[in-house]
């Protein structure tokens, strides 16, 4: 299982998780990934996405897996991805771009970034990263396409939402 953390400045710690501990104990190999965006490895790698989500980071989350695979240490047949908050927005990425996931699980995520902007907390990061929507709507709707690739979606999803994000 490929459980991606949120943030996305946040990062994956040699420190007790309980979701990763919960996953391992039913008898699943882990995988946490501190993807480009992610903290820990200085400015540049944080800032890395800023502005361009779901793209770099999610060659990093592939190449991960592709590196397991390749190593043996996973079966690429028995695939399943994860996370919350941007951690499930990386999941409708990661599922819009590749579909051989045999299960998700997206929680707390969007897959299209347009409809957030003045409804969440985020607006001003939304503007420093992305401009406003009716200025930059090309950016916007770059950001967005895991709903406007819906159809590449192939992997079964639970989408996971509740009040607040955390």
């Amino acid at each position: 299982v490929l459980w991606i953390h949120g943030g996305p400045v946040a990062q994956d710690e040699y420190e007790f998780d309980m979701t990763i501990q919960q996953i391992a104990a039913r008898g699943y190999a882990v995988a946490a990934i501190n993807y480009r965006g992610s903290n820990g490895r200085g400015y540049p790698f944080a800032r890395a996405i800023f502005g361009d989500w779901g793209n770099k980071e999610v060659v990093d989350l592939i190449d991960g897996v592709n590196y397991l695979i390749k190593k043996g240490t996973v079966d690429a047949n028995k695939l399943g991805i994860g996370g919350w908050s941007y951690g499930g927005i990386l999941t409708d990425y990661v599922t819009a771009t590749d579909s051989r996931f045999k299960a998700a699980a997206s929680g707390a995520g969007s897959a299209l970034q347009l409809s957030m902007y003045g409804t969440d907390q985020y607006v001003q990061q939304y503007e420093m990263e992305l401009g406003l929507p009716w200025k930059n709507m090309d950016k916007w709707m770059k950001v967005s396409y895991p709903f406007l690739n819906i159809e590449k979606i192939k992997t079964p999803t639970l989408y996971m939402v509740g009040e607040m994000d955390y």
